[in-house]
């Protein structure tokens, strides 16, 4: 009784929300519901700066990129549920973006970003990058399936293997399938 009362006597309503706590666990899955469709949305994008500088050997520079793509999603009402950083590139997974192409997404993220840390941080990294661009002119993209966030969080910090052996080639996420 507690059940139906809960789904506002909606059964269609009380499946997707049992189908997405069963498939929740520790899982990322997030269905979104609509009004005409189910959907769900898991992208990861790889951003770099211009002239492929190492500016996010810097610390500082990192906490805040963080937060400012952290807020620009909360503005834009998509989520960034993980974030990795190499030295000289940055790997975004993204969920919950339905309502934007992906190079919408890259282009909200990197306009924001580059105006914000340009605009109150350039001291950190003037010597690094010169000119209006903060990020290259291009990015990096893929749609991803149902993934858990150890899946991730192991893609993220074993993809910077490339550093160290530059015969290596960068791991795709698929390779790290939960054991």
């Amino acid at each position: 009784m507690q059940e139906a009362t809960s789904c506002n006597n909606n059964p269609i309503s009380c499946s997707f929300r049992f189908l997405k706590n069963l498939l929740r666990g520790d899982s990322m899955i997030e269905l979104i519901s609509s009004s005409h469709s189910v959907t769900e949305t898991n992208l990861h994008l790889q951003l770099t700066p211009a002239f492929r500088r190492d500016v996010f050997e810097n610390e500082l520079v990192r906490i805040l990129m963080r937060d400012y793509m952290l807020a620009q999603a909360k503005r834009k009402k998509f989520e960034i549920t993980a974030l990795g950083f190499g030295d000289d590139h940055v790997h975004v997974f993204v969920t919950k973006w339905k309502n934007f192409a992906p190079a919408k997404l890259a282009q909200l993220i990197k306009g924001f970003t580059s105006r914000m840390m340009r605009k109150h941080h350039f001291t950190l990294f003037k010597d690094k990058l010169w000119g209006d661009a903060f990020w290259s002119g291009g990015y990096f993209c893929r749609t991803v399936g149902a993934v858990n966030a150890e899946t991730v969080k192991r893609y993220v910090e074993e993809s910077q293997e490339y550093k160290v052996d530059i015969k290596a080639r960068q791991k795709t996420l698929i390779q790290f399938r939960p054991n």
